[in-house]
């Protein structure tokens, strides 16, 4: 219990006790505390001291009592709490008030055999007792006893039709049972009778997210950020159903908004960085993790920048490479990022780098980009929109473009080109599913529709069960100051090294930063970030050694592929 909610509380259980009705449900804080785990949110117990009729006048002072009672509840003071309402029981035993809320502070204080104890003793002394039945709810649904609580919930409301925090919490046992059609009228219910309570607004939203509806969700979660703009958990889990959405860069700004407002909640800080992760593909981090890709990339700068030169980054990223050619001299660098979260990153992380007067980020994407309109004409271009692949990422196309428009006649292309590799082999435990067939002794081969055997998908060779057929051979050479404008392809004669069935073939690349500097994305290569390739042959073919294959190998603007 926070302190506002323990200034509610003893506020509440300094009231003035009645002995002629049972208690009114007072409403609950303002912005109620979600149950932990962005689950849907709860109502804080109430702590009235309204005696039930049964509860007879004492010569103590009970009101006395139970106010002394609510002011260490306000402080935290649990244990003193506790002890003045035992207290005020050893003269008083039949004082029901005095009862119930003893059994919410030992609730409280994770003694929920006491609590029950507590809080059954005071609805069996006082049966019209609404709050009462109400918190045994409350702790029985603590307990995943839902079908007690629910019973105890529904008492409390046939006593108390409008106790509105009673109907939020059976929308939550009923929820935890799965009734979500059920909840949901319960909260719906809830909401009528507490129209100050943002909590049922927010369960509502949350269980219509869980029921798949996700754009009926965001309406309710607008609404409710809209009345409550500083209701962390509303943002919160707004932020969570915009992910649900696809659309991760307001979920964050969802998230980072809860955040702000209660900046150590780690629930909150997980949920925004999760979201923040979905914006970009996982692979960046690695990526800026590969040594011997930096090392390469920043000498083969160093060598080639000169003073006065403009260098055009295409594909900026983080922007580290753009600084790498600032750091090695270059006057201008335009960096040009087609992502908009990853282009606002990388602008704050050339200021914070000091490069700020010499580097220009642009969130564009580099085919629209026109010379003397949105830069001017470089000296030097340097990208990385490579895949395991090589093609994926349309290097070909955008490197075409860059030559034809954005690049001085005599411009150097930093990397400059390619030599792509690839090799017949034998993966067994793949083969299992190219094509998917039978597994575990079921016929499974329908399941083979979602199968692609035209394209390839990374694969680390060396962590897999594999037995090379062929050595490596030569499948193309790619010159990135003049790309390849047409697809091509040819036949290649490939040795057999070993017997088996030919149905696989790993490529993978050397990258030519310039004549002399290389690193290769090869099974023994340098390069951590890059993996290899691999195609299945639709049809294998069983190979002996000493056999010559005979296969197609070609490349398109966006793939390599092979043939029998």
């Amino acid at each position: 219990m926070n302190r506002k909610q323990r200034r509610q509380a003893a506020k509440k259980a300094g009231a003035t006790v009645t002995t002629k009705s049972a208690p009114k449900a007072a409403l609950g804080p303002a912005l109620p505390t979600a149950l932990s785990g962005g689950g849907v949110a709860g109502t804080l117990m109430r702590h009235a001291t309204g005696a039930p009729v049964t509860a007879p006048p004492t010569v103590n002072d009970p009101n006395a009592a139970m106010g002394l009672a609510a002011k260490y509840l306000q402080t935290g003071r649990l244990d003193l709490a506790a002890r003045h309402l035992q207290d005020l029981l050893d003269s008083n035993p039949d004082h029901a008030g005095a009862m119930q809320l003893l059994g919410v502070v030992h609730s409280e204080m994770g003694d929920r055999p006491r609590a029950l104890e507590l809080l059954r003793r005071a609805v069996a002394l006082s049966p019209n007792y609404a709050e009462a039945h109400h918190n045994l709810g409350l702790v029985l649904s603590g307990g995943g006893e839902f079908e007690a609580a629910e019973a105890s919930l529904r008492r409390a409301i046939a006593l108390q039709p409008d106790y509105g925090d009673a109907w939020l919490n059976l929308g939550n046992a009923e929820r935890a049972q799965g009734r979500f059609e059920a909840a949901a009228n319960d909260f719906i219910k809830a909401a009528k009778f507490l129209p100050d309570n943002p909590s049922p607004k927010l369960n509502l939203a949350i269980l219509t997210k869980e029921m798949a509806q996700a754009e009926k969700a965001l309406a309710i979660f607008d609404d409710l950020v809209a009345q409550y703009p500083d209701y962390a958990e509303a943002h919160n889990s707004r932020g969570s159903c915009l992910i649900a959405l696809g659309r991760a860069q307001e979920g964050a700004e969802a998230n980072a908004r809860a955040l702000e407002l209660e900046p150590e909640n780690n629930e909150y800080h997980n949920n925004m960085r999760e979201a923040w992760s979905r914006l970009i593909p996982t692979w960046h981090l690695p990526m800026l993790a590969d040594e011997a890709r930096n090392k390469a990339y920043q000498e083969t700068l160093d060598k080639h920048v000169r003073p006065g030169m403009h260098v055009l980054d295409i594909g900026a990223g983080s922007g580290l490479l753009a600084m790498m050619a600032a750091r090695a001299g270059a006057e201008r660098v335009t960096a040009v990022e087609m992502n908009p979260v990853l282009a606002d990153v990388a602008r704050q992380i050339v200021a914070d780098n000091g490069y700020g007067d010499r580097i220009e980020v642009l969130n564009r994407v580099s085919l629209d980009l026109k010379v003397g309109v949105d830069l001017p004409a470089a000296d030097l271009v340097v990208s990385e929109v490579l895949d395991a692949g090589l093609l994926g990422e349309g290097v070909l196309p955008t490197l075409r473009h860059a030559t034809s428009h954005l690049m001085k006649p005599q411009a150097r292309m930093v990397p400059a080109g390619a030599t792509i590799y690839g090799q017949i082999v034998e993966l067994p435990r793949q083969r299992m599913v190219n094509p998917v067939a039978k597994l575990s002794g079921f016929d499974l081969s329908a399941f083979d529709r979602f199968r692609n055997p035209a394209t390839h998908r990374p694969i680390v060779l060396n962590r897999e069960d594999n037995r090379p057929l062929s050595g490596p051979f030569h499948v193309a050479e790619i010159d990135f100051s003049n790309p390849p404008s047409t697809e091509r392809h040819r036949q290649e004669v490939v040795p057999i090294i070993a017997s088996g069935e030919a149905y696989a073939i790993v490529f993978w690349f050397d990258l030519h930063l310039d004549e002399s500097i290389s690193v290769s994305t090869s099974p023994d290569g340098t390069l951590r970030h890059w993996s290899q390739a691999v195609q299945f042959l639709d049809q294998g073919r069983m190979v002996v050694v000493g056999d010559e294959l005979s296969l197609t190998v070609g490349h398109n603007d966006m793939r390599f592929y092979f043939s029998l």
